[in-house]
């Protein structure tokens, strides 16, 4: 099995946030007159973690999101809303999760590195989610944690 680093998938994870783009989407948009409806990702923090930054990505349409989350253990969760790219690149695929409104995402990773992408219709519809220092479990209660993904 290949190893791949945390650098190397944040490395990925911002280089795919900087292309530009446009994709299906979910999530509610907010617009003043005509300027672009700027993606709500609709999160919160999961419990122990707090927000460390928040990223504003325009495009013709919209505006995609990129909010940091970590936690006292240093586990990091990012979590993109209309900022199309290609998370997980390098990772396995190991199973597929329900999301919001009866979609399902790809879940991606290994080890302490964890991906779940997903899209749903419109401009904000790419969707992404990556943690950094936890087990596929604890990745997924964050998810549930914060709104991402539904409770179990």
């Amino acid at each position: 099995m290949r190893r791949v680093s945390v650098n190397a998938v944040l490395g990925l994870l911002l280089l795919a946030s900087a292309c530009g783009g446009g994709g299906p989407d979910r999530a509610r948009t907010e617009a003043a007159s005509d300027e672009p409806a700027r993606c709500d990702p609709a999160i919160g923090a999961p419990a122990g973690f707090a927000l460390v930054e928040s990223f504003e990505d325009p495009y013709p349409d919209h505006i995609g999101v990129r909010l940091a989350f970590r936690d006292g253990d240093g586990r990091e969760l990012h979590y993109f809303v209309g900022i199309p790219g290609e998370f997980g690149e390098g990772l396995p695929v190991v199973g597929q999760v329900d999301v919001a409104l009866g979609l399902r995402g790809s879940l991606l990773g290994a080890g302490g590195t964890w991906v779940l992408a997903w899209d749903a219709p419109g401009p904000c519809g790419a969707h992404a989610a990556l943690g950094t220092g936890f087990t596929r479990e604890e990745f997924l209660q964050a998810l549930r944690e914060s709104g991402a993904i539904p409770a179990a």
